[in-house]
């Protein structure tokens, strides 16, 4: 016979919720067990006893949806819909296909055969039953691998080592928390792993997915999410609720609530907590008056709320001081989010990005124009409002906006050094595109440096007011879409409200990433240029006090990366669109292709900067001292880069497609000729002399252009041919190989040095 000893519950009011209960037991104590309690009416009753967990279910409990959590370390939140029923003597625990408040089935697995999936069954206890509930054992869901979380990576649970910590109740919630050991291959991970049982809320009203607006679906998970097309779905979004539903601007009966933790050193909560409250203006839009709230945890309560799908927290990062990560940019957001209406129940912030990065990021983009930022470390001020401008984008993604291409291609290029521009409007429509920094400004403009970093823009209150806005008297949803209609409709007139998905394709301007997003790709690179000559002017400066040359190395590098950015953004012109996602209802192509005057001009450009580079750049003083070889060549790594872009089937598809419907004649021939003449333009010279760097580029275009028109064979199937050249392709790339022999053997009788006119007879062979 057991004994049961009762063991008192330690209240903790968080805040107003009354909702934690913390055994004062070591759970590894032998023969120590909870006493038996009461569950409550409306949900379970849980015990730690010998590190087992016994769940008692009432009636009541059976057959509501519910989920199932993995919080895993913290990072990373796993979770699926699940309900408890009855067979006989047995409770099932089993995972149900989801029915949207739209009507739709939500298939498990994306795998519509699958009509449920029985996750375990569990045998009642009879004795010990408590009155009114089914006493069941469900610790194999913990310690006994019962449940497949991860289907891409299969781990073990080594029970023998992992144990039950305890069991923390709320109202609507009980926490597992565990410490497991994870076996993968020959690796063993020891984690604080904690799950929860939460009970679902009654589902809010949904808003319906439209494929124009940068909200992802209910089902993170879903394909839908990346194509171009709006099914019928439920955005993902929090519940926001008037307290004066009579009035335009209304607090909300209960706000968005973030908890930063205590990790966050205390010098960066001002800021953090300012890069959240940067979206109150566009809640105001919505109509919701001071509609986010952040706090700061008591320190008591931090281990038992902060995996509890009740609380939102805002961490500092696991790997931040871990050797070897000291170039970290992992900030990101996990979510549990209610697949049944789309409203966020939890929206940890994860602030994972180093400081290195951040200032990395930084200094080669704005160091000449921001005098904070020459010196490495950055002094505080400036670092706190980097990590601000990081926690704005991140709380992007917290609201349930996603990491895509908003209003870029549109902001005009002469208001990126107008101060008054830039207060008002910020130098990107969006905190949630990757822009960066505004590099455009030059010394002698006297920009402010607080207008240099990216903020909540415009746009940014437009997707909020188009998301959060509760329209009165309509209680359907299918009634809203008039509404929302009329917001969507702004896109033709503003075009810094438009939204696109560059994804696996640089379709265009509008889609590229770690630039200065504005209607002149051309002219913001040239501006570009400037000031990342006077970066690598700066960088002896910085370096001097070092031990090493470490940091002068990795910003260099840094400096290439965005070097090739900045001529991506110029080479998106050629073979581009600007892109407006429409409706049927709404007039217009989606895709205009962009004018072909601009690009000839952005292949003119291309060929005399990203293939002929400045020595500035290709070989800076201040690096000579300390390489021995050419190895390894990072400029020509990224000038190759650049030249295989040029000539993707992607893009070659695209200037058939500016031909046939878009009376583009002949553009992809045009484009080629220039590239070709302006790789070998020392042809035209009376003393033809190649250097190293140009002798590789033009090998390297022989062997495409060779490779490309040898092309034998192709998949039928339509879908299979995105990477595949057509017929028209090779016939213009064996045109210019052609013409490309006749020039140089024309000219083989010039002046030349021995080693220019071997490369160029090795060229010849080889065509």
């Amino acid at each position: 016979m057991r004994i049961f000893i009762l063991v008192s519950l330690l209240s903790i009011k968080v805040w107003g919720f009354n909702t934690i209960a913390i055994p004062t037991v070591n759970p590894k104590v032998n023969n120590i067990a909870f006493g038996k309690i009461i569950p409550k009416k409306d949900f379970f009753g849980a015990q730690l006893v010998d590190d087992k967990v016994y769940l008692d279910v009432t009636d009541s409990m059976l057959n509501k949806d519910m989920l199932f959590v993995r919080h895993g370390d913290g990072y990373k939140h796993q979770y699926m819909q699940i309900r408890w029923t009855r067979r006989l003597h047995d409770i099932v625990l089993e995972s149900p296909r989801v029915q949207s408040q739209l009507g739709v089935i939500l298939p498990i697995n994306n795998n519509p055969s699958i009509l449920r999936n029985i996750i375990n069954i569990f045998p009642i206890i009879e004795e010990n039953n408590v009155m009114g509930a089914h006493r069941i054992d469900i610790t194999k869901l913990f310690l006994g691998g019962a449940v497949d979380w991860d289907s891409s990576s299969k781990e073990t649970i080594d029970s023998k080592l992992s144990y039950i910590e305890k069991i923390i109740h709320f109202e609507n919630e009980l926490i597992i928390k565990t410490t497991t050991v994870i076996i993968k291959g020959q690796t063993k991970l020891t984690k604080a792993m904690d799950y929860s049982l939460f009970l679902l809320p009654k589902t809010m009203k949904p808003r319906l997915f439209d494929y124009r607006m940068g909200f992802g679906s209910e089902d993170s998970s879903s394909p839908i999410n990346s194509k171009l097309e709006s099914p019928r779905a439920c955005i993902s979004r929090w519940r926001l609720e008037k307290k004066n539903k009579g009035k335009d601007i209304s607090v909300p009966i209960h706000p968005i609530s973030f908890l930063m933790s205590s990790e966050i050193p205390k010098k960066w909560r001002p800021y953090v907590k300012a890069g959240i409250l940067e979206w109150l203006r566009a809640f105001e839009a919505a109509g919701f008056k001071n509609a986010i709230q952040v706090k700061e945890i008591l320190d008591d309560s931090e281990s038992s709320i902060i995996n509890s799908v009740n609380h939102s927290i805002v961490r500092w990062g696991k790997k931040r001081n871990v050797r070897g990560y000291e170039n970290n940019p992992g900030s990101t957001i996990s979510q549990v989010v209610d697949f049944r209406s789309g409203e966020i129940l939890k929206s940890d912030i994860l602030i994972g990005s180093s400081y290195q990065h951040l200032m990395d990021d930084y200094f080669i983009r704005c160091a000449p124009i921001d005098k904070r930022a020459q010196q490495y470390p950055f002094p505080d001020d400036l670092m706190g409002e980097l990590i601000q401008s990081l926690v704005a984008h991140e709380t992007g993604h917290a609201l349930g906006l996603m990491d895509d291409n908003y209003g870029e291609y549109a902001y005009p290029f002469e208001k990126m050094r107008d101060v008054h521009w830039l207060k008002k409007m910020g130098h990107t429509p969006s905190i949630m595109s990757y822009t960066r920094h505004n590099y455009i400004p030059q010394p002698e403009d006297s920009i402010p440096p607080s207008l240099l970093i990216q903020k909540v823009g415009p746009m940014d209150v437009y997707s909020i007011k188009w998301a959060y806005t509760v329209f009165p008297n309509i209680h359907r949803t299918e009634e809203e879409k008039p509404y929302l209609e009329k917001i969507v409709g702004l896109q033709d007139s503003i075009p810094w409200y438009r939204y696109n998905k560059g994804r696996d394709e640089i379709i265009g301007p509008g889609a590229t990433n770690e630039v200065v997003d504005n209607n002149d790709p051309i002219k913001s690179t040239e501006l570009g240029l400037k000031n990342m000559k006077r970066v690598i002017e700066l960088l002896p400066m910085v370096n001097r006090n070092k031990k090493d040359y470490a940091l002068m190395e990795r910003l260099y590098g840094k400096i290439l990366e965005l070097w090739y950015h900045e001529m991506s953004q110029v080479i998106s012109l050629i073979g581009g669109y600007s892109i407006q996602y429409k409706s049927g209802g709404q007039e217009g192509n989606i895709y205009t292709p962009i004018p072909i005057e601009i690009q000839k001009k952005a292949m003119n450009f291309i060929g005399l900067h990203a293939f002929n580079p400045p020595d500035w750049l290709v070989k800076p003083a201040c690096l000579s001292k300390i390489h021995y070889s050419t190895y390894p060549d990072k400029v020509l790594e990224v000038q190759l880069k650049l030249l295989y872009s040029l000539l993707d089937p992607q893009r070659m598809k695209r200037f058939e497609n500016m031909e046939v419907s878009h009376g583009f004649k002949e553009i992809s021939l045009e484009m080629l000729s220039k590239l070709q003449s302006s790789l070998f333009q020392e042809l035209k010279k009376d003393d033809v002399c190649i250097d190293r760097n140009r002798m590789e580029l033009q090998s390297t275009y022989v062997n495409i252009l060779d490779l490309v028109v040898n092309q034998k064979t192709k998949p039928l199937t339509a879908d299979l041919n995105l990477l595949t050249y057509s017929s028209q392709s090779q016939a213009v790339f064996m045109e210019q190989l052609l013409t490309l022999k006749d020039c140089i053997i024309e000219n083989l009788n010039k002046e030349m040095d021995a080693m220019t006119r071997g490369h160029l007879k090795r060229v010849i062979r080889n065509l």
